[in-house]
């Protein structure tokens, strides 16, 4: 036993020459008893040293390198970072599921049929643009010919959609009334016998429909009154001496003029109705001093006793509710100057 004690002795020692005691902070030295003699304690880790590892170091570091830190890109509030993960890429596009390839299939010959309608379409405009000019160079070629007068009625509906159509309308007639006086006249050049009256009515007669059509028209009826009343003078520059004594000539001719008449009332009526239209008042009263002029030397000539009476009527009613006008009590139309 007395070797285990030696042993025991020289471990001792020799810790004590190869572990010298380490020295203490003053902080522990001054508030804790020191150890015992024998034995040795590492110092515990204090409060002091807890709280100084959770301050942070603001001292700078010479040595620590320094790197440029990019700023984290953060979802918008309210999104949610699973969906925003989920998300896939733009350019990729996930196969549609069974429900949606079975939709696609069901519609797909409806939209051909709606593809193929729509070529349709287009064709069907091509051909209407192609039909329309070649209605438009067919207008023109009547209208280069003098033609409108005698076009039926369905061709002259279209062609009176233009604002110039009464212009041109009442050129046409005007040039047509032209001709049939010359043409009447190299008739009756070419007889030794006279010209009954009633082929001239008859074929100034064949004008009427038209210059009716013609007063409908915008800016019309001016163009339609003028019309009538050189109507009525081309049949006065027909037939002689003869003509004028003959009973028969003389029934034709006032029934012609009977015709002309019931024309030329619509034919004022329309154009007092419609006197804004108008670019320069009509003086009523003017136009009728012109008619009973002609009228008084028809009936000195050729014995005529009514030329245009119903329509002298309406026109000096007219006058009259313009003078009235102007004496203040009510409106009317515009008497001569």
């Amino acid at each position: 036993m007395s070797w285990l004690r030696r042993l025991s002795r020289d471990r001792s020692s020799k810790n004590e020459q190869d572990f010298p005691m380490p020295l203490r902070p003053s902080s522990f030295a001054d508030h804790q008893s020191p150890p015992y003699k024998d034995t040795q304690y590492a110092s515990t880790y204090n409060s002091q040293d807890r709280l100084q590892s959770y301050r942070p170091n603001t001292a700078p570091q010479q040595d620590a390198p320094h790197y440029n830190t990019l700023p984290i890109q953060r979802p918008p509030e309210g999104s949610n970072n699973a969906t925003a993960h989920n998300t896939p890429p733009p350019n990729m596009t996930q196969a549609p599921d069974p429900l949606t390839r079975a939709f696609n299939e069901a519609v797909r010959p409806y939209l051909d049929k709606i593809e193929r309608l729509q070529a349709e379409i287009e064709d069907k405009n091509l051909d209407i643009q192609q039909l329309e000019d070649e209605r438009a160079d067919m207008h023109a070629w009547i209208d280069k010919r003098g033609l409108r007068a005698d076009v039926p009625p369905s061709i002259a509906a279209a062609m009176n959609n233009d604002s110039t159509s009464a212009q041109t309308l009442a050129h046409h007639l005007d040039r047509k009334m032209t001709i049939l006086n010359h043409d009447l006249h190299r008739l009756q050049d070419s007889l030794s016998s006279h010209l009954p009256t009633s082929t001239f009515t008859t074929t100034l007669a064949t004008l009427l429909p038209a210059i009716e059509s013609l007063s409908t028209l915008p800016h019309g009826p001016p163009l339609a009154f003028e019309l009538l009343i050189k109507l009525g003078g081309n049949l006065n520059s027909h037939g002689g001496e003869e003509g004028y004594n003959n009973d028969a000539d003389i029934a034709s001719r006032a029934e012609f003029y009977s015709r002309l008449d019931e024309t030329m009332v619509e034919v004022v009526r329309r154009r007092l109705e419609r006197g804004a239209e108008e670019e320069q008042p009509w003086y009523v009263g003017k136009d009728v001093k012109r008619l009973e002029k002609t009228g008084g030397f028809l009936r000195s000539k050729i014995g005529l006793q009514a030329y245009f009476p119903r329509s002298l009527d309406v026109m000096r009613y007219e006058v009259k509710r313009g003078e009235v006008g102007m004496n203040g009590r009510h409106g009317g139309g515009h008497v001569s100057p």
